[in-house]
């Protein structure tokens, strides 16, 4: 009777086993495909960290738990749209068109492609990694929308530290969503500053893990991803009319990838109506280049494990002065906000190491990263942010909650909670910082070893 019931028991095990990888498989096809659908719905966001992220319709909160109010937020962001910073971009792509039309090797698309690639360089010129137009107004529609979300943190009362790291287009998102602020809210008590003095609460660096990034094993993998993921061969033919010449002198993938950047980068600017490049690419070349690309930032600021999969602790500085402001802040009598800017690597970076949504993810196979939802214009798109939101009833409330909005959505915390999307701050802040002493710890232990 004993081994009959442990053969029935073991059989139903099995069948709720198989039910249960048959739903995650079901699920994991559906996030793939929805990638696949939200590139065709809105073939911008290929662009991945270069998709604009826009204000849209306000989102909807979650209600708080009875007679909880936001009284600070810790808010990090990263800039709005701007000029591609790299100027090779456009200068080299100019260069390599108009080197072969002066040759007659251009087909009649490689000239046509030829004056839109003019129009881009000559409407660059001199403004690389300057705020576009379109991106002053997305920092003030989203700096807007967040007033208009959060009335009880905006008043006369209120502090804002308003901050940003030492670039050009930092500063200037920075400096948009204060006069967008100061617009909105009269009187207002505000202060702004970009320092270098703070750069490794901002935008932090660690030599020794990003030494580690691309290994000899992690260049190998990806080398084999993206040759599986290129075909450049139909493009240049549809450019050049001499593959002879395409052969001998140009790098038909760097070519490529330069056209696709750029393709990305037109949704920024103000000719964005007059010229486009996403016609020259068939909808499988746009989706194996964003491919390529989402790869490269998992690589660089996710969990991939073949370099450790540490690479999001690069900023763990910044979570933990996150977690430090959180608690510096519990008795303040007025609202407070941080509204820090840094760069789009920090966000992503941050997001992972937080496991906002699941972006914590940790594999070593990078066909995977679609299946499972990890996509970079979900994660840190131009104009991202983290908000962490804290709330109470009174100063004296005991039991402060605090929310995470990603790119103004409330994101999902690997912490179990009783009234999510909120969280209890008491176990937010023992999570990540028994979370951060133990990447310390095993870091420090290893180091030791190796002496």
């Amino acid at each position: 009777m004993y081994l009959c019931g442990v053969e029935l028991l073991t059989g139903a095990m099995k069948k709720i086993i198989l039910i249960f990888l048959a739903v995650i498989t079901t699920l994991l096809d559906a996030q793939a495909q929805t990638v696949e659908k939200e590139l065709k719905a809105d073939v911008n966001r290929a662009a991945g960290m270069f998709y604009a992220r826009q204000a849209g319709k306000m989102p909807k909160d979650t209600p708080a738990p009875m007679g909880k109010k936001p009284f600070y937020i810790n808010h990090y962001g990263c800039p709005g749209s701007y000029y591609l910073d790299k100027s090779e971009y456009y200068i080299e792509t100019y260069a390599v068109f108009a080197k072969a039309d002066s040759l007659g090797k251009l087909t009649k698309l490689g000239q046509d492609v030829f004056k839109r690639i003019e129009m881009l360089y000559q409407d660059a010129h001199d403004r690389y990694g300057e705020l576009t137009t379109k991106g002053s107004q997305q920092m003030r529609a989203l700096i807007k929308q967040m007033v208009e979300r959060f009335p009880d943190m905006f008043t006369p009362k209120g502090y804002y530290s308003v901050r940003s790291i030492v670039e050009n287009r930092c500063i200037m998102t920075m400096q948009e969503g204060l006069l967008q602020l100061s617009s909105m809210r009269q009187p207002l008590v505000a202060r702004s500053k970009a320092s270098y003095q703070e750069l490794k609460f901002m935008d932090g660096d660690d030599k020794e893990l990003v030494s580690q990034r691309v290994d000899s094993l992690t260049q190998v993998r990806y080398d084999r991803f993206t040759a599986l993921n290129s075909n450049d061969g139909r493009l240049m033919a549809s450019l050049f009319n001499d593959q002879n010449y395409v052969i001998t002198n140009i790098n038909a993938a760097r070519l490529s990838k330069q056209l696709f950047i750029l393709a990305g980068n037109i949704q920024h600017i103000d000719i964005a109506g007059l010229v486009t490049l996403w016609d020259i690419f068939t909808p499988e070349e746009i989706h194996q280049h964003w491919r390529k690309q989402n790869a490269w930032h998992y690589i660089n600021y996710g969990g991939w494990t073949l370099n450790g999969g540490y690479q999001p602790y690069v900023q763990r500085a910044v979570l933990r002065n996150m977690m430090h402001m959180g608690d510096s802040v519990q008795k303040r009598y007025n609202p407070l906000m941080h509204l820090r800017y840094t760069n789009s690597q920090v966000i992503m970076s941050l997001a992972c190491l937080m496991d906002l949504d699941g972006y914590g993810l940790h594999t070593d196979n990078l066909d995977s990263l679609e299946t499972y939802g990890w996509a970079n214009y979900r994660i840190a798109p131009l104009g991202g942010s983290i908000a962490m939101i804290h709330y109470r009833s009174d100063r004296n409330d005991p039991d402060v909650l605090v929310k995470v909005l990603l790119n103004g959505k409330e994101a999902r915390l690997p912490i179990e909670t009783d009234c999510a999307p909120y969280y209890h701050w008491q176990d937010v802040k023992t999570y990540y910082l028994r979370k951060l002493y133990r990447y310390e710890n095993r870091r420090s232990n290893f180091n030791a070893k190796r002496k």
